[in-house]
């Protein structure tokens, strides 16, 4: 559904891979990976290590007649690395004592087979688990395809809503447990791109205070520790970093003005379909609760002055509105680490976060808790 792919799962294909430190006194100072492989045409393989920044080749080897190849690199460090097919990829991840074995049908590489590497298991059953749901989503996605081009009723937008959410909530817990009941290792650092990092602060800090003494001499989990640090800013319980930009008609508004009542700080953009649809729904919460002292303060993530006030008007949104006007590159964005929207963050009356990315009937049974 385009709904969701423009926006719920933006953050859910972002991939930043960690890796550790290996004995550098050990003879062999590189990977060896030996490999057969079936229905693949082409005369070489290529291996590349899989960063947060694009691919960096490691290795190109010839395929033999009989399918067989032989891949080398260097490896100071555990790392994840890829081979690339137009049907699917094979991860394993490599470090300079790896010699492992695989077998590849470039049919299926998703399904290889694989010796000599435990991490790599490791990390085929964290995948395994992820593609039970990504199955389910695809299977969600065409069941609602109908309303990829029109904004379905409200009924339908709740359902939609609601099996989304279950879904992923179910994913979540189920790589959660695999990273703290499976001894995952260095996986658990891949385990960590599968979240969204707002969400799951608690995963991503538990995964730094389980794994960091064991891996602190890698740079990804270093970048990792760095990253709690700066999620730990906008937690649960702290106050929320201030926001002060202009509104529509270029008079400057901080969300601190708003104290004293609960706040919803609601990350949107006129563009975004799913932020569009969740629209009806918090306009209905704030003409329940705006006399208990509940506020909306909308953040826009556009880059079109027009559009922007259209999508205000258009919506009925009568609360608060702000915005740069820089999209992705909004100053917003790195403060609170949002990486998709519909994103919220709803504050208590001293301007503490109690709650993120409440939709639905998730925010309506909040506020009601909050404001009987």
């Amino acid at each position: 559904m385009q709904s969701i792919k423009n926006c719920f799962f933006t953050a859910l294909v972002t991939l930043i891979l960690v890796s550790c430190g290996s004995d550098a006194s050990t003879k062999q100072k590189g990977f060896v990976i030996k490999g057969k492989i079936t229905n693949y045409t082409e005369k070489t393989i290529v291996v590349n290590e899989l960063t947060a920044r694009g691919l960096i080749p490691l290795d190109t080897a010839t395929v033999n007649a009989d399918g067989s190849f032989e891949l080398k690199g260097k490896a100071s460090e555990q790392l994840f690395a890829m081979i690339s097919f137009p049907k699917g990829a094979v991860l394993l991840v490599v470090d300079s004592l790896t010699n492992m074995a695989v077998s590849i049908d470039a049919n299926s590489p998703d399904q290889f087979g694989v010796k000599g590497s435990p991490q790599t298991e490791q990390l085929r059953k964290l995948l395994a688990i992820n593609n039970v749901y990504m199955q389910a989503l695809r299977g969600m996605e065409t069941k609602y395809a109908a309303y990829s081009q029109s904004v379905p009723s409200l009924a339908i937008q709740e359902q939609i809503r609601a099996e989304y959410d279950s879904l992923m909530l179910a994913r979540s817990e189920a790589i959660k447990q695999f990273v703290f009941k499976e001894n995952a290792g260095i996986t658990a650092y891949f385990a960590t791109n599968f979240l969204l990092a707002e969400a799951d602060f608690s995963f991503f800090d538990k995964v730094d205070q389980t794994y960091y003494n064991n891996f602190s001499q890698s740079k990804y989990a270093r970048e990792l520790h760095t990253r709690v640090e700066v999620l730990r800013r906008t937690a649960i319980g702290e106050v929320a970093p201030d926001i002060v930009l202009n509104d529509p008609f270029g008079k400057s508004v901080a969300l601190s003005s708003l104290r004293g009542n609960y706040v919803l700080v609601d990350f949107w953009a006129s563009w975004c379909k799913p932020c569009r649809m969740e629209n009806p729904n918090v306009v209905r919460l704030y003409n329940a609760y705006k006399a208990k002292g509940f506020e909306v303060f909308g953040v826009s993530l556009d880059d079109n002055r027009d559009s922007w006030v259209k999508a205000i008007n258009d919506d009925r949104l009568l609360w608060t509105h702000v915005s740069d006007l820089k999209k992705w590159n909004a100053s917003v964005v790195p403060v609170y680490n949002i990486e998709s929207i519909p994103f919220t963050v709803l504050l208590d009356k001293e301007g503490r976060i109690i709650a993120k990315n409440l939709r639905g009937e998730a925010l309506a049974k909040k506020l009601a808790e909050l404001m009987p």
